[in-house]
């Protein structure tokens, strides 16, 4: 008999255990986070973010090679492992001018890029002038294997008329260059609602000493370009690398080998200032999470029914098995 009930009330029990585990849920609810680095970034431009140069580099893959974009990869893929997952895209084109990012933003071939980014971080506007100044350095006799001016067979006359030259052919580009970020700014607010910024540009040819009027001319024209990316930051942000490598840029460069690029102590440098700049902004990240669990209505009709059934069993079915098992006793007694 009491075997009978003890399986009755463990039926029951069991039943409801059953009901209750296989019939709870946990919505998936969307959780954001304050975090202090983009969780998207897409960097664009020319030849300095796409890491010419660098050992991994080639002009198909900029991924796999020291740069400042790849360093910030692995520092924020690790820092928001347990946020959220990071993700960087890089389109940069080495050799790339400001119209050739005009016309990369005008093919619509990066539009799903940007749409889905938190950070957009442009380098532009060097190739604009610097291969002009470069064309300098056959006349002055210098070379990778001579980096002073031969002095001695060098014919000033033309030096100087071809630095006159060169004066106006870098002023026209510079001013291509100041109608060319206004509309880069223009349509990448229209493409992404992500924070933009644009880079100021270090002048290389500081190391150059021997030859202080190419010093001086340099940094008159570079210091003209980072004043027209301040002067036009009304929907973009500035990262300024310009005072970062003042005085540095042998340093910093491969400038000795006649290569402007950063080497990879640059790049780290670059990193540290990109870092900065996007610390000094902040961000946000959503992510989908599981709720608290919780009951379906289904596991909850279910286990009342239960609970209903227990207390049946409690109260009328033990209580009359009891009554008949004692009658059954006083009739075996009689």
């Amino acid at each position: 008999m009491f075997r009978k009930i003890t399986s009755l009330i463990a039926s029951a029990v069991i039943f409801l255990g059953l009901t209750g585990c296989s019939m709870v849920k946990r919505d998936i609810i969307e959780k954001e986070y304050q975090i202090e680095v983009p969780q998207r970034m897409l960097f664009l431009g020319d030849s300095i973010p796409a890491g010419y140069g660098l050992d991994g580099y080639t002009d198909s893959d900029n991924y796999n090679c020291a740069s400042y974009p790849n360093i910030l990869k692995e520092k924020y893929t690790a820092e928001l492992a347990e946020i959220c997952p990071h993700e960087m895209q890089n389109f940069a084109v080495s050799g790339a001018t400001s119209d050739d990012l005009l016309d990369l933003l005008d093919s619509g071939k990066l539009d799903s890029a940007l749409a889905d980014t938190d950070a957009v971080v442009v380098s532009i506007g060097g190739n604009d002038m610097l291969h002009i100044m470069f064309g300098i350095f056959e006349s002055l006799g210098m070379s990778n294997e001579n980096r002073a001016p031969d002095i001695e067979n060098i014919d000033i006359l033309s030096v100087i008329g071809q630095l006159m030259t060169m004066d106006s052919d870098i002023d026209d580009a510079l001013t291509g260059f100041e109608t060319n970020i206004k509309e880069i700014s223009a349509k990448l607010n229209e493409k992404t609602s992500g924070e933009i910024y644009v880079q100021t540009l270090y002048n290389p040819l500081e190391v150059f000493t021997d030859f202080q009027m190419l010093v001086e001319f340099s940094d008159e024209k570079i210091d003209k370009y980072n004043e027209i990316v301040k002067d036009n930051a009304i929907n973009y942000k500035v990262i300024d690398v310009a005072p970062e490598f003042e005085g540095k840029c042998g340093e910093l460069t491969r400038i000795n080998q006649f290569d402007i690029h950063p080497n990879e102590e640059g790049h780290k440098l670059i990193a540290d200032i990109v870092d900065k700049s996007f610390r000094e902004t902040g961000f946000s990240c959503t992510v989908q999470e599981y709720g608290e669990p919780k009951l379906t209505l289904l596991a909850i009709v279910l286990i009342a029914v239960g609970l209903l059934a227990v207390l049946i069993i409690s109260v009328f079915v033990i209580p009359c098995l009891f009554k008949k098992f004692a009658d059954d006793g006083n009739k075996k007694g009689d």
